[in-house]
């Protein structure tokens, strides 16, 4: 049965180490798992024409919610297999297999939609809501993209879900306030809590200023940050400046954003910083994670393409779709981090509202929200990334978690 993604439920289990929480993402059975046959026999394979291996898998379920055009598919109930055909004589392949997909798709929205109104319900929102949003199909093997298709057939096929990450931090002094809102917090009330360390240490020289200044307003050229001085790690995560034993200890900390409560997924849960899907207008992922960033806390492009920087990729394999049906999704997480300067503060974007505040937390806190579930666990495995590249769990703590981050995908 599907996990229901609520915090409550997420909290009732509590607490969880980080494998635990990894488990609770990763859950597609190894090929050398007991279980590993049994659960493959409720998909088929997906197949694409003039490629040789399998691009995702598709739960039963949704094999009996889509019509498969015939002049599009072919699909073998016993060998459980469903191939999307090239059209005879066309030449632009990549068109031709997204006009099939589209139509297919539409096909499948409009039917579901007729069958929960008939039955004066919802049903799967998988096929149900049309996401006016197109992302690539990869082929597994390469990365090769060869059609373009609706968001809401991304789960539904089980095939590669590229999504991006923004892990944002600062140095600071252990007495700067944990800026913290809640899911009814305004923007205005927001700016007034956090205005009295809104700009302190923006640029070379300057004093502290009592206003709350846009990142986007402020000369990125004259930005301070306080680990361009030397700094090194304690163990409680805490930043001292070994050559000047006088200066203020500065601190480690977090900006984790509040999901906001009408998320059909984990509302109201912490999240990274910053997230979204790569949608095929994305160049790159460094261009999608900038993107959702603008979006959701309003940093700056100029800004986030001189100071972020990859981190490393998550590759796991789920037995559910976002929303909770049973289903294959193939996660590609790309991961991104970026220092804010103290007392800069980001904000709730416009017009998105997926965003409904932020806590900035230090490493141990955040340790500790993530063991007692009130992290939303795919973006928690973000964080177990950015904390094991810069030396920060535990040997307990990382145990594992390396190698559980990189799965190999294997489609057959």
């Amino acid at each position: 049965m599907a996990l229901l993604k609520t915090r409550a439920k997420l909290a009732e289990n509590a607490p969880y180490t980080n494998l635990d929480l990894i488990n609770m993402v990763d859950t597609w059975p190894y090929p050398s798992s007991p279980s590993y046959n049994t659960h493959l026999a409720k998909y088929y394979t997906f197949f694409v024409d003039a490629y040789a291996e399998p691009f995702g898998y598709i739960h039963d379920n949704f094999v009996s919610d889509l019509p498969w055009p015939t002049e599009y598919w072919l699909v073998d109930h016993d060998a459980k297999t469903i191939t999307l055909k090239v059209a005879q004589g066309s030449t632009d392949g990549f068109g031709a297999r997204t006009k099939a997909m589209r139509e297919t798709l539409w096909l499948g929205h409009l039917h579901v939609a007729a069958e929960n109104r008939k039955a004066g319900v919802i049903g799967r929102r998988s096929l149900y809501r049309w996401c006016n949003e197109s992302f690539p199909l990869l082929y597994p093997p390469t990365g090769e993209p060869v059609l373009e298709l609706d968001g809401c057939g991304v789960d539904m096929l089980g095939i590669i879900n590229e999504s991006v990450f923004l892990v944002a931090y600062t140095y600071c002094s252990p007495t700067t306030p944990k800026i913290t809102s809640s899911s009814t917090t305004s923007l205005s009330t927001l700016e007034r809590a956090t205005s009295s360390t809104s700009i302190a240490s923006l640029a070379s020289g300057a004093g502290t200023s009592t206003a709350t200044t846009p990142l986007s307003d402020v000369d990125i050229s004259k930005l301070v940050f306080n680990s361009t001085v030397s700094l090194t790690h304690t163990a409680n995560c805490a930043i001292t400046r070994p050559d000047d034993e006088a200066s203020e200890e500065k601190e480690l900390r977090v900006y984790l954003s509040r999901r906001a409560k009408w998320k059909s997924a984990w509302p109201s849960l912490l999240d990274c910083t910053a997230a979204g899907g790569l949608s095929s207008s994305d160049l790159s992922p460094l261009e999608g994670m900038i993107r959702e960033a603008h979006e959701e806390v309003r940093l700056p492009s100029p800004f986030l393409r001189s100071h972020a920087k990859p981190i490393g990729e998550n590759r796991l394999m789920l037995t559910e779709t976002e929303i909770g049906e049973e289903g294959c999704q193939m996660q590609l997480q790309h991961c991104f981090e970026v220092e804010l300067p103290e007392g800069v503060v980001p904000r709730p974007g416009e017009g998105d509202g997926e965003v409904a505040g932020w806590e900035l937390v230090t490493v141990p806190e955040m340790k500790e929200r993530m063991r007692m579930g009130e992290v939303k666990p795919a973006s928690g495995l973000v964080l177990m990334r950015w904390m094991l590249g810069r030396g920060l769990l535990t040997d307990e703590e990382g145990k594992g978690v390396g190698e559980r981050l990189g799965r190999e995908w294997v489609v057959e």
